[in-house]
C-alpha cells in the first residue's frame, strides 16, 4: 500500500511539473530555469551532511587500509549518478520543454521504460521476453507517430523532442546504474547527495545565468510565478521525488519503477489542455495510445517464471 501511495504522489507531482516549468519559462530563460533548479535541488539536500549515516549499506564494512578506495569509489558512483539523473535527466528536460509542447515532452518521457530495459538487459538485471520486444515495437511506433507531427512543425520543436530524448535515456542510467547502490546505501542518503553532485556540475551554469540576467535587469523582473516554479520544481519534483524513486528502487525492478513514466502523459497532457490551453491532435493522441499500449505491454509480464523464451 505504501509503494502504491508513493507512486500516485511521484506521478501526480511529475505530471504537474510540465504545467509548472511552461509557466516558469514564460520569466525565465530555459538554461536559467534548469540550473537553479538543479542548485535548489542541491541546496536544500545540504542537510544530509548533518544527519547520521543510515542505512545497512551506511556502516563501515572495509578496513581501516581500504577506507580511502571505499570513500573514493562512494563519490564516483555519487558523480555518475548526479550527472545521468539530474544534469542529464532533469536539465535536458526542462531546456526541452522550451521548445516542444507538454504533450510530447510527456509522451517522449513515457517511452524512458524501453531505455531502462534495454540497459537492464545490457546488464543482465532483467530479460527481453517476446511480450516486452512486441511491447517496444508498440510504443516505438507511437513516439514516431507523435515525432511525424512534429516535424511538421518548426525546427525548434523537433530540437525540443531531441532534447527531451536525452533526458529519458538520463533517467534510464540513473535507475539501471542506481539499482546496486541503492541496495547498499539508504536511498534518503543516495539521492539527496546525487542532488548535490548534480547543482556542483551545474553550478558554473547557473553563476553565468545569474550574472547575465543581472546585467540585463532581468532579474528583478522575475516574479512569484517564475520563482515559485524554481522552488516548486528544485524541492518536489527533484529533491522529494527522487528520494521516493530510490526508496522505491530498492523494492521494485528498474523496468517496473520506470512504468512510472507511462502513465505521466495522461496527467500531464490533460493539465496541459485545461491549464494552458494546448491542443492535443489526433496524430499524437494515437501516438500516446500506442506508447501507453507498449510499455504496459513491457511492464505487465507475468511474475515469477516467465513463460515466454526469452530472446538471444
Amino acid at each position: 500500500m505504501s509503494i502504491f501511495l508513493a507512486m500516485a504522489f511521484l506521478i501526480f507531482v511529475w505530471s504537474l511539473n510540465y504545467i509548472v516549468a511552461k509557466i516558469g519559462l514564460r520569466e525565465l530563460p530555459a538554461l536559467a530555469l534548469a540550473s537553479f533548479r538543479l542548485v535548489t535541488a542541491g541546496i536544500v539536500s545540504l542537510p544530509v551532511f548533518c544527519f547520521p549515516k543510515m542505512g545497512k549499506g551506511d556502516r563501515i564494512k572495509v578496513k581501516v587500509e581500504e577506507s580511502q578506495k571505499s570513500k573514493l569509489r562512494a563519490l564516483w558512483t555519487i558523480s555518475y549518478l548526479g550527472f545521468f539523473g539530474v544534469v542529464l535527466n532533469q536539465g535536458c528536460y526542462t531546456v526541452g520543454l522550451n521548445y516542444t509542447s507538454v504533450s510530447h515532452s510527456a509522451l517522449i518521457i513515457a517511452c524512458a521504460p524501453i531505455f531502462i530495459l534495454l540497459f537492464s538487459r545490457a546488464l543482465r538485471l532483467e530479460a527481453l521476453t517476446g511480450r516486452k520486444a512486441i511491447g517496444m515495437a508498440l510504443a516505438f511506433a507511437g513516439a514516431a507517430a507523435v515525432g511525424v507531427e512534429q516535424a511538421g512543425r518548426l525546427g525548434a520543436g523537433v530540437s525540443g523532442d531531441l532534447l527531451t530524448v536525452l533526458a529519458g535515456i538520463g533517467l534510464a542510467f540513473y535507475t539501471v546504474l542506481g539499482k546496486r547502490p541503492v541496495a547498499e546505501y539508504s536511498p534518503l542518503r543516495l539521492s539527496l547527495l546525487t542532488n548535490i553532485a548534480g547543482a556542483v556540475l551545474v553550478s558554473p551554469l547557473a553563476v553565468w545565468e545569474f550574472l547575465g540576467l543581472t546585467r540585463t535587469g532581468q532579474l528583478s523582473a522575475i516574479g512569484l510565478e517564475g520563482w515559485g516554479a524554481v522552488i516548486y520544481m528544485g524541492v518536489l519534483a527533484s529533491a522529494v521525488c527522487y528520494f521516493i524513486y530510490f526508496w522505491a528502487l530498492r523494492y521494485m525492478t528498474p523496468a517496473r519503477l520506470g512504468a512510472v513514466s507511462y502513465l505521466q502523459p495522461i496527467g500531464a497532457t490533460l493539465l496541459g489542455l485545461v491549464l494552458l490551453g494546448e491542443p492535443v491532435t489526433r496524430r499524437v493522441a494515437i501516438g500516446g495510445l500506442l506508447i501507453i499500449a507498449g510499455v504496459y505491454a513491457i511492464e505487465t509480464h507475468p511474475r515469477g517464471p516467465e513463460p515466454e523464451q526469452e530472446l538471444a
